[in-house]
């Protein structure tokens, strides 16, 4: 995730056997200011979708 001011949320999906159990949405730009340095610090897990 880049964030710029084109940003307004972010999307994850949580999985449980294989298929999506729930779906989390945050849009609040401080929020997404955090969660964009946790993924700078950490790296993200690996993508469930590898193109769209």
């Amino acid at each position: 995730m880049f964030l710029n001011p084109q940003v307004v949320g972010a999307v994850t999906f949580g999985l449980t056997d294989g298929r999506i159990a729930t779906v989390r949405g945050i849009a609040v730009p401080a929020r997404l200011v955090r969660l964009t340095e946790a993924w700078r610090r950490h790296g993200p897990d690996t993508p469930l979708i590898a193109r769209w």
